[in-house]
């Protein structure tokens, strides 16, 4: 049962972070003809991918999950912030 809701939590922060880091790092509307890509934001998915290596060592569990909350933290406070201005 603790591995299926691991493996739950994994997959609804991975869509998260995986969507969010897809749709900031794409070009975005722009009334220009060139569009611009911030590669940037793909290094949080980065990160996000080495805490769920690690979530599957049993010696480095709980620090893989620590690792892999702070992607999702970070989406959800910059998605907070976003609709309260």
């Amino acid at each position: 049962m603790k591995r299926f809701i691991l493996l739950a939590w994994n997959v609804v922060t991975g869509l998260f972070v995986l969507l969010l880091t897809l749709w900031l790092a794409g070009p975005g509307i722009s009334e220009t003809e060139n569009s611009q890509y911030n590669f940037w934001y793909v290094i949080i998915l980065g990160i996000w991918l080495i805490g769920l290596r690690l979530q599957f060592n049993n010696r480095f569990k709980t620090m893989g999950i620590i690792v892999s909350l702070f992607p999702l933290m970070f989406y959800l406070v910059i998605t907070c912030r976003a609709i309260a201005y």
